[in-house]
């Protein structure tokens, strides 16, 4: 109910009248606040009331005019700030500030009349919290109340607004909520001209802000505040301004970039053309202008191209530390040269400046060769370079000359032990299918359990990144390198790419060797097209980590280790001169690995980088099990503690020059009718081996091709068809597969998480998974045949099979050393002892009269009491103990295809089913 104005006085209205709020602690009692609908404005004080007694109430003013009139804000405020002071943001304050602007004659004026109070009151590093809460409150009522107020938004209180938040100090979610009430955006070039009034007064942050409410950033220069601000050190506001400016950005880049050409004290001059005082020293000089130009390039994933100044002189940086590495030996003339002509490129003033830098250096032969290369005008070149130029026959002498030899560098260096045969490039798509296939037969056996692997990419040296360029994996026989350049366009390898990530980075079984390893997953993380890599924790280890763990805590000495020297932790080169002898050549690391094709020498490079690996993971344990030192507990806990910083990764706005496709693959489903366990049958690979077993669980019917037919693809055909069974894989194994099948009778699997595997497979095919079916399935043999027995049973059972096996260790039991070894009997007995029970129990009739078999014949637990099912496989009692037959309540299952057992089904089924979203 709306209030009124009358000669007795105001009527309030009953809402939000009387509001009790508990103080700001428990210590504090309760206070009875007025709201503004309940004061009243007086021309000579102040007076309140108060309906309970004994309780504390700010001050209020008391509203007595007989109409509507402007009220005296400034008590109003006081008002405010006595509740903002005790609850801040509360429901108190909202209904305060909104009965004010109900009951002001012209709520607009009355805000910017308060706003100009309260923006008074600053609390520093608070400024203006209370004026946003008050603007905020008051976008929040208008918007609801518009129509019945937008006559009062004049021309003339627009400009008013505008101009307060010109002249406060507010912040800018202040500012842009008052150009939001106020509409400030409709009078643009009005305001554009009160911006640059602004400037004229030094109010450069104001201006800065008020455009950006604007949006009108792209009207002004670089020079008109951006400039100012970086010299009055107020670069977090520049940050706030470029990051709603594209325009802005490159025009910034563009202007900083064109100051590295100017005479070093260009900064003092343009300080004092703009009229301002510097008072940030890290705006004055030409190597700061590089330092902001460059974060602000990387920041916001500016192009070289639109600063070919800082470019260049980074460029040239460059070159001269890769000089200097060929000069001392650390980097090999083709590598050197290589990298010289990345860097160079077509920019004709870099080839010149190169030859420049060569004959300062005094390296005339490379000085000549670049001229030569370049075809610059011998007339633009040093007189020392021009006089050795006559002396070649013609142009093309100085390149064909031989490559210089590096006979001077003497030292011995570790070599690959590797045939050359050994080194495989996989660098196309039938190479890269080579190698699934040989992965799939070979690296899970038993011998094939540890790989070491390495990356090599290009060297940065602007602030566009490098990409990935291969990737090498050791065995202790192979090496294979996979060169990424030449396996372009990423998206036709991503099923090769998910296969060997599952093969290799998800095996918990396979060991993986690096060396500074989160360098390397990171560039793995980002350039291939594969979601969610597994590149850390169990089934991986650092070297260096594990080097460091042995040498700190266990007084590991290597081979070549000086006792009385302190140890470097510093790169792989040194670690293997301490393990034998002799160090790496490192002079192609800093190499164009892009380059196709890989020379020979970069390739053996590579190659021994992952192998080398693996030579010092066996000299470690080969020591340590010398010293009676637990490298397996080592390693474990090195491989358990190998774990990525929890925080989310920003953001790499970077430019690739081999773009990665999303690898997210949203399979749609042909699938449209929701069916049961009972009406699917499945295939698998062996790779998917623990996916089978949860589907199984599940009570679908779900049959794993075995190793040995993997690479068949016609058999795994010819069994779908036959069958008339659903296959189930990923990466190369289901695209060959899925071409002979039609739509939706084959599923490629993305996740590499076990319980989204699951419920990917549930939700392509419809299938919906019940309470019932959970279990019904034997993991180990995918029988859905059960003998369901009580504990009183199974340890009848338990008994009788551990006395078979006693049986069979007395009657098997090894010859002595006075028997002879190749008694026949002896042999042939051992064979049998391998039968897994597919043919009749020997000693049946035995147990039918023992002890343990006090059945009746007509009990249908007779067969199990003597120890095997009805297909006549023995009871596996292996996960058994003898005192769990004393809870008397417990369940036991007896798979009679296979003679598993399990037990305590309540539990595993709650817990499959809390992931399949049912519940318990």
């Amino acid at each position: 109910m709306a209030g009124r104005w009358n000669d007795n006085g105001f009527n309030a209205p009953t809402d939000g009248a009387n509001s009790w709020v508990s103080g700001s602690s428990a210590n504090q009692s309760p206070r009875k606040v007025l709201s503004v609908a309940q004061l009243s404005f007086s021309n000579h004080g102040i007076s309140g009331t108060s309906t309970a007694p004994n309780i504390n109430v700010p001050p209020v003013t008391c509203f007595e005019p007989v109409q509507k009139a402007e009220p005296d804000v400034d008590r109003v405020a006081k008002h405010i700030q006595s509740i903002w002071a005790t609850w801040k943001q509360s429901k108190v304050l909202t209904d305060t500030l909104r009965s004010f602007f109900k009951f002001s004659p012209n709520p607009y004026a009355s805000l910017l009349q308060l706003i100009n109070v309260i923006s008074e009151d600053r609390l520093k590093g608070k400024a203006n919290t209370m004026s946003l809460s008050i603007t905020e409150e008051f976008y929040k009522w208008i918007k609801c109340n518009e129509s019945e107020y937008e006559h009062f938004l004049t021309d003339e209180l627009k400009i008013r607004a505008f101009k307060m938040v010109l002249e406060k100090k507010i912040s800018l979610n202040t500012m842009n909520t008052i150009v939001k009430i106020y509409k400030c955006n409709t009078h643009l070039d009005y305001m554009e001209e009160l911006i640059r009034e602004s400037i004229k007064q030094k109010k450069f942050k104001e201006a800065c802000y008020a455009s950006m409410c604007l949006n009108i950033q792209d009207r002004f220069t670089v020079e008109d505040f951006l400039l100012p601000l970086f010299f009055m050190n107020l670069v977090c506001v520049t940050e706030e301004f470029l990051v709603t400016s594209k325009f802005q950005q490159t025009a910034l880049v563009k202007y900083l970039d064109d100051l590295l050409v100017e005479n070093d004290d260009c900064l003092y001059y343009l300080a004092n053309r703009l009229n301002v005082t510097q008072s940030n020293n890290n705006f004055s000089n030409k190597n700061q202008i590089k330092t902001n130009l460059t974060r602000i390039m990387k920041k916001y994933n500016i192009s070289n191209e639109l600063a070919p100044n800082i470019t260049r002189q980074k460029k040239k940086g460059a070159l001269v530390y890769l000089f200097r590495r060929y000069q001392s030996g650390a980097t090999g003339i083709h590598a050197w040269r290589e990298m010289a002509l990345e860097s160079i490129g077509d920019d004709e003033t870099m080839m010149l400046e190169v030859v420049k830098m060569l004959e300062n250096f005094g390296d005339i032969q490379e000085c000549i060769y670049f001229a030569q290369l370049f075809a610059i005008d011998p007339s633009l070149l040093p007189p020392t370079i021009q006089q050795e130029l006559l002396f070649c026959e013609n142009a093309s002498a100085g390149i064909d000359r031989p490559i210089p030899t590096e006979e001077y560098n003497t030292t011995e260096y570790h070599d690959l032990t590797l045939p050359d045969k050994q080194i495989h490039i996989i660098d196309c798509a039938s190479k890269f299918n080579e190698f699934l296939d040989k992965i799939n037969i070979e690296l899970f056996d038993a011998h094939l359990d540890i790989l070491g692997l390495d990356c090599e990419w290009k060297p940065e040296f602007t602030s566009d990144k490098s990409d990935l360029a291969s990737i090498q994996l050791a065995t202790i026989d192979s090496v294979y390198i996979f060169h990424l350049p030449q396996l372009q366009p990423a998206e036709n390898y991503r099923l090769h790419w998910q296969e060997f990530s599952m093969n290799i980075f998800c095996n918990i079984n396979i060991l993986k060797l690096g060396f500074e390893w989160k360098g390397d997953a990171s560039m793995i993380r980002s350039s291939l097209p594969i979601d969610n890599i597994q590149l850390h924790g169990p089934g991986f280890i650092d070297i260096k980590l594990l080097w460091k763990e042995l040498e700190t805590k266990w007084n590991f000495q290597l081979p070549f280790q000086n006792p009385n020297e302190d140890t470097p932790y510093n790169s792989l080169s040194d670690l293997v001169k301490l393990c034998f002898g002799r160090p790496l050549n490192k002079t192609e690391q800093f190499s164009n690995w892009e380059k196709i094709p890989l020379r020979s020498n970069q390739i053996k490079y590579a190659a021994l980088d992952a192998y080398c690996l693996l030579e010092i993971y066996n000299l470690f344990k080969t020591m340590c099990k010398t010293c009676n030192i637990p490298f397996n507990e080592i390693c474990q806990k090195i491989s358990n503690n190998d774990h990525p910083d929890m925080t989310k990764p920003k953001p790499k706005h970077k430019k690739h020059k081999y773009k990665v496709p999303k690898t997210n693959m949203k399979t749609y489903s042909p699938h449209t009718h929701v069916s049961s366990v009972k009406h699917f049958k499945l295939l698998v690979p062996y790779t998917l081996e623990k996916l089978a077993e949860r589907l199984r669980k599940c009570g679908i019917d779900t049959s794993i091709v075995e190793r040995s037919k993997i690479n068949d693809c016609h058999y795994i055909i010819n069994l779908i068809k036959t069958k008339n069974l659903h296959f189930i894989a990923f990466g190369y194994a289901f695209s060959k597969v899925a071409e002979e099948l039609h739509a939706g009778q084959c599923y490629c699997v993305q996740n590499h998480n076990l319980d989204d595997q699951v419920q990917e497979v549930l939700n392509f095919f419809k299938i919906v998974v019940k309470k019932e079916d959970l279990n019904s399935r034997c993991q180990i043999c995918n029988s859905d045949s059960y003998e369901i027995v009580s504990s009183l049973v199974m340890k009848k059972i338990y008994d009788a099979v551990k006395l078979i096996q006693n049986q069979k260790a007395v009657r098997y039991r090894p010859p002595s050393i006075d028997e002879d070894f190749e008694d026949n009997d002896y042999y042939e007995d051992e064979d049998d002892s391998e039968d897994e029970g597919t043919s009749a129990p020997i000693n049946a009739k035995c147990l039918t009269n023992n002890s343990f078999n006090s059945s009746k014949p007509d009990d249908p637990h007779s067969k199990l009491i003597s120890g095997y099912t009805d297909g006549n496989s023995m009871i596996d009692v292996k996960p058994l103990s003898a005192d769990m037959f004393n809870d008397q309540n417990r369940v036991f299952y007896i798979c009679n295809s296979c003679g598993s057992v399990r037990w305590d089904n309540l539990q595993w089924e709650s817990a499959l089913g809390s992931s399949l979203g049912m519940k318990f």
